[in-house]
């Protein structure tokens, strides 16, 4: 460079390469000027790591960590690197981690994990009043006796070994001479003690209305005394001429009860006769026993009256001009108070409306679709708040007009007025609704 470069300018070639500027000619007064191009430093992400910055002194080449946002991710960046703060993990993430492998038990649920003997025959391993292992220890062969008691005499042969195991034995000791005398009635068979029939039933007698044979056990009613209780009566001498005989008085019976409980008169429903022409199988109502033992009749009809007013007051309002067209509605939910039987409901719609009419205007005013006045000023000045009003029985009750048993169902009147003319309003519409509920 030195040899290349005069007093003047330099003859030197620089060129820029990748990331590099070169300003200048090499004069002393425009020396070369090299420099770094941050624009040219490419940067790429990765799914873990955020490149930011360009290389430059003010904007350094960075790199950060990208933390997942997914719900429950416990990773962290700190001040210091990336962490998992205490209490962000929790045993219920933790515990599914683990399984259990041979000779362990886990359950992953509360994260006990503790040792599991075999199954297999023979196993001796088990778990100790610590909750350790432990392997029983072998019997002491030397501790092993055998004490005699006053009715059983026992005796203890064998080592405890494998090849000559304990054997004990028991035999039944069996008194010769009875404290109070006489023979022990107690004998030993090859199938265990056992008393005889004939030793024992010298030990019974008869008392009073009692016949016993002792040589065949039999024992039999010598004087039987039969006695009348309530409602009984009991004759004869119980002898085979006069054998006991044993009746029933006829019980008392009150209101709704006839018979005696006898064969030809037995206890019956005491009722009058069926006074209809209609056949009682198909049109009689049921009689019930309720929770107390008392007889019921069907439930009671009733038949109810319910009503509703409404009063719609609006500034004049034209009068429409087309047939039937709907001014106004009125709803009622009528409900059936029966809990048992379906209620056959009537509606009853009453409507009434004030006019104002000019001199020769004319209105009109219906419930549903059923017109009901007209009226109209033939005069030469205005008639104003002039009423019309309309009552009538109005279908809109589905299923025939009935309610099921505890139900309700809205009913909504519809309102109309139509052949509006002359500057014929309205201002007042009020409107009552009337249900009458039967229920037989």
């Amino acid at each position: 460079m030195a040899n290349c470069c005069g007093a003047t300018r330099c003859n030197c070639r620089v060129t820029a390469g990748p990331g590099v500027t070169v300003d200048g000619n090499g004069a002393p007064d425009t020396p070369y000027v090299i420099s770094a191009d941050g624009a040219a430093l490419e940067t790429a992400d990765s799914n873990c790591i955020a490149l930011t910055g360009d290389g430059t002194t003010g904007a350094p080449l960075t790199a950060t960590p990208v933390i997942d946002p997914a719900p429950g991710n416990a990773l962290s960046c700190g001040p210091d690197g990336l962490l998992v703060t205490p209490g962000a993990v929790s045993c219920d993430d933790v515990r599914p981690c683990l399984s259990a492998g041979d000779g362990i038990a886990y359950d992953n649920t509360t994260g006990i994990i503790s040792a599991r003997p075999s199954t297999d025959a023979g196993n001796t391993l088990g778990f100790g009043t610590d909750g350790g292992l432990l392997v029983p220890a072998p019997a002491d062969t030397t501790a092993l006796e055998a004490a005699d008691t006053t009715t059983v005499d026992s005796t203890v042969s064998g080592t405890g070994s494998v090849g000559d195991p304990f054997v004990v034995s028991a035999a039944v000791i069996l008194d010769a001479a009875p404290p109070g005398g006489g023979t022990n009635l107690i004998n030993s068979g090859p199938d265990g003690l056992y008393l005889e029939c004939e030793q024992v039933r010298g030990c019974l007698t008869a008392g009073a209305g009692i016949t016993y044979d002792d040589t065949t056990g039999t024992i039999a009613a010598d004087d039987t005394v039969v006695q009348a209780g309530t409602g009984v009566t009991v004759t004869g001498t119980g002898s085979p001429a006069d054998p006991y005989e044993v009746s029933a008085v006829p019980p008392e019976t009150g209101c709704g009860l006839t018979g005696d409980g006898s064969t030809g008169t037995p206890l019956a429903a005491s009722v009058a006769a069926w006074p209809y022409p209609c056949d009682i199988d198909a049109q009689a109502g049921g009689v019930y026993c309720d929770s107390n033992g008392e007889l019921r009749s069907e439930p009671r009809g009733s038949i109810t009256y319910v009503q509703d007013q409404q009063v719609l007051d609006v500034a004049d309002v034209a009068v429409p001009a087309a047939l039937d067209t709907e001014v106004a509605t009125h709803t009622l939910n009528v409900v059936n108070p029966d809990p048992c039987r379906p209620a056959f409901v009537i509606m009853e719609g009453e409507v009434d409306a004030d006019f104002n009419l000019p001199a020769g205007a004319g209105a009109a005013l219906g419930i549903a679709t059923d017109e009901m006045s007209y009226l109209r000023n033939s005069g030469t000045t205005a008639i104003l708040d002039t009423h019309i009003q309309g009552t009538k029985v109005v279908p809109g009750i589905p299923g025939g007009g009935t309610i099921p048993p505890g139900g309700s169902v809205p009913f909504t009147l519809s309102i109309r007025m139509g052949r509006g003319s002359g500057g014929a309003t309205y201002n007042r519409v009020q409107s009552f609704l009337r249900a009458y509920i039967i229920v037989l």
